[in-house]
């Protein structure tokens, strides 16, 4: 046997874990193949012939064959992808490497078509033990890199140890230790869930070549001697010999070389007995390194001739073997192009003709659709600008009515929002101080008040009725001010006369706080144009806040300034003042009236004061500021345009 033999017989054996621990009763199985049919018989020919193939090669490849043909009838992929991988096996064992490939070819598809990843992963070590006949060790590597992937999702340990065995193997040709040691110690650690003794034994051989080559003796002695104590037990003959050939190497170069002798002739007897010529060789090279060593130079002289003659032997036919394989593949892979080329001519061209084809019965088609197509858009076109037409004038009327109901839509809306602010503040700010006048005339027409708590109550009862009638003066010109055909009736207006008719009418409320008011800086004969009552409601408000909002004892200042555009009219009083978040609320577009505030002392208001202060200014034409700081008073300007200022001097 060749040392290509040996090396397929690890890379091609794809039996079940334990093989080597326990090969199956095959005289069993021979026994009920008679009486088996179908898928049941097939598998039992593909048992046989796998197990058989190392010894009985015939018998075996008669197996398979049987199995081929009964596969094809039954149209199972799985096992004719087993049965065309152990006829492979057996076509390499007889050096007939191409066939080996076409056969380990044709089971991977299959093995592939029929979803059995099992065993396509076994015939992917076929193909890799291919390429490293070829010395193509990058190759080989990465088909069994590629089974060790499709093994781990199969969770088929036997497979997954061997294609790391076989990766360590590829890497030691390749001389890269460290990958070597890597690989075959991940493939022990993977063997203890396996407990195969002859996978073990092959990892612990590729560790003690690793050791060998790097020089470390005694690690390769015990590597060795361990391997070989384990392989005892397997009777496989091939193995045991590649250890002992290896083990003797080791004793020659580590100064022990009458153990070598010993094991060199064991190995050479075992050799010869089986015809494993490529370990039969090594082991006459060996032996004659050691007569080197001895001085006995003619038997050396004979063991070296021994070794030469067989190791030519053996390259010749390797070369010529290698050169078949590779011719083969080539020419696989050649034919096969020729073929996929002259498919894809082919395809192109009745790819071409039927394009062809088809443009011109969709140009002519496209023609008559097209014709047809304009005549009917000619006629859809007519009856389309006549029904424009019409929807443009129904659309015309639709807008102006759209529009019309719009204007109605807003015109009620402020109507009722006018409503509703009108009630809002008769409902809330006018019933309690009309109550309270009520009660004080029940209890005084009813005789239950004598002269003098009525006195005492007059007071009370005219700070009521002045709120009361303020409340109903700011109400009712603000309402006739929203009412549709309202309109301004502008005069020359004494603004000095103006503001000192107001601050008479709320002399008794400055009195009640002690407040005074300035208006020494407010021209005598200042004349404004503007709507007399308007603009007096806005002045009164102002001034009533002023009072309402100012502290006992404090100065309201009342002014004016003239420039070419305008003229300012200011109050500025000392009270609690407003935060900006207050003021931007009164100042903004939108017709709100806020909460009340209450004043000083407790003086309760509308709320609506200001914002008719902000509508009667607009009105005529001017605009509200506000300048003011919490707790530090407020300056409120009316700014009126200018058409004809008169001062006296």
């Amino acid at each position: 046997m060749t040392s290509r033999i040996y090396i397929f017989l690890f890379f091609i054996l794809g039996a079940p874990l334990g093989v080597f621990a326990q090969m199956p009763n095959i005289d069993s199985l021979k026994n009920i193949l008679p009486y088996s049919e179908a898928e049941e018989r097939l598998t039992i020919l593909n048992e046989l012939s796998f197990h058989l193939r190392e010894v009985k090669q015939q018998e075996a490849f008669d197996y398979a064959l049987e199995a081929e043909r009964l596969a094809l009838s039954l149209n199972n992929k799985s096992e004719e992808a087993k049965a065309k991988e152990n006829i492979g096996w057996v076509y390499y064992r007889r050096g007939q490497w191409q066939k080996t490939f076409d056969y380990s070819k044709e089971a991977y598809n299959l093995a592939i078509e029929g979803d059995d990843l099992q065993e396509a992963a076994r015939v992917l070590n076929s193909m890799g033990a291919l390429y490293y006949e070829q010395q193509n060790y990058p190759m080989a590597i990465v088909q069994f890199k590629k089974a060790y992937q499709i093994s781990s999702k199969e969770k088929d340990l036997y497979t997954m140890i061997r294609s790391l065995n076989n990766v360590a193997f590829n890497f030691l040709q390749l001389e890269e230790l460290d990958s070597t040691l890597n690989y075959a110690y991940k493939a022990i650690e993977t063997n203890k869930d396996s407990a195969s003794t002859y996978l073990l034994s092959y990892s612990n051989r590729l560790i003690g070549d690793v050791y060998l080559k790097k020089g470390e003796l005694d690690s390769a002695e015990r590597i060795y001697e361990h391997a070989l104590e384990s392989v005892e037990k397997q009777s496989i003959t091939t193995f045991k010999v590649s250890l002992l050939y290896r083990l003797g190497n080791s004793y020659l170069q580590n100064g022990k070389p009458e153990q070598a002798k010993k094991v060199l002739l064991l190995a050479i007897d075992l050799a010869s007995e089986n015809g494993f010529l490529d370990e039969l060789s090594k082991s006459h090279k060996y032996l004659a390194e050691y007569y080197r060593q001895k001085g006995d130079f003619k038997e050396a002289f004979n063991e070296q001739l021994l070794y030469i003659e067989l190791y030519q032997t053996l390259e010749n036919k390797s070369t010529k073997d290698r050169i078949a394989l590779m011719q083969g593949m080539f020419q696989e892979d050649l034919d096969q192009s020729e073929l996929d080329l002259m498919v894809a001519q082919y395809e192109n061209q009745a790819t071409t003709l039927a394009f062809n084809r088809r443009i011109v019965f969709l140009v002519s088609l496209g023609s008559l659709l097209i014709l047809g197509l304009v005549i009917w858009l000619y006629f859809l076109n007519r009856n389309i600008q006549k029904s424009n037409s019409n929807l443009l004038l129904q659309q015309q009327q639709i807008h102006k009515q759209n529009e019309d109901l719009e204007a109605k839509s807003t015109q009620l809306q402020e109507i009722n929002q006018t409503k509703n602010r009108l009630f809002s503040i008769l409902g809330h700010d006018l019933k309690g101080p009309v109550g309270q006048v009520k009660s004080i005339v029940d209890l005084l027409v009813d005789g239950h008040l004598n002269q003098a708590e009525f006195d005492e109550l007059i007071q009370n009862l005219k700070m009521d009725v002045d709120s009361v009638y303020f409340t109903l003066n700011n109400t009712l010109k603000w309402s006739v001010a929203q009412m549709e055909g309202f309109k301004l009736h502008k005069v020359y207006v004494n603004l000095s006369e103006l503001v000192y008719s107001n601050v008479k009418l709320i002399k008794a409320q400055l009195s009640d706080k002690s407040l005074k008011v300035d208006i020494s800086e407010l021209p005598d004969e200042l004349e404004i144009y503007a709507d007399r009552d308007l603009i007096e409601v806005v002045i009164r408000n102002i001034l009533n806040n002023a009072v309402k909002f100012s502290n006992p004892g404090d100065l309201i200042q009342v002014s004016a300034e003239i420039n070419q555009s305008t003229i300012t009219c200011s109050i500025k009083d000392q009270g609690i003042g407003m935060n900006d978040k207050q003021i931007k609320e009164l100042l903004s577009d939108d017709n709100v009236i806020t909460n009340s505030t209450l004043g000083t002392k407790k003086e309760k208001g509308t709320g609506l004061g200001l914002q008719i202060c902000k509508e009667f200014t607009r009105m005529n034409g001017g605009e509200l500021q506000i300048v003011s700081k919490k707790g530090e008073g407020t300056k409120v300007c009316v700014k009126i345009p200018t058409r004809n200022v008169l001062v006296s001097n």
